[in-house]
């Protein structure tokens, strides 16, 4: 896998994991009393969620911004 692919899959899976984190934390801190490192999850997926929201756009601004980045390789 490319490293455009491999960042294009983040991209599209950063809400699922952030929801599945943030759904993990919530199940494991209010019916488990879950230990403190279960907050790392909150932290984390909260981390992704406002990642994702910030870097923004849409699937096909990201395509064209890895097919103009990955153009200008291939021609040095």
């Amino acid at each position: 896998m490319t490293t455009a692919g491999k960042k294009g899959f983040v991209y599209v899976a950063a809400y699922p994991i952030a929801i599945i984190m943030l759904v993990f934390w919530a199940v494991m801190t209010f019916a488990f009393s879950g230990p403190g490192w279960v907050h790392l999850f909150l932290s984390l997926g909260l981390f992704i969620l406002i990642w994702r929201i910030v870097a923004g756009g849409t699937w096909d601004a990201w395509s064209r911004y890895v097919a103009k980045r990955d153009s200008g390789q291939k021609s040095k």
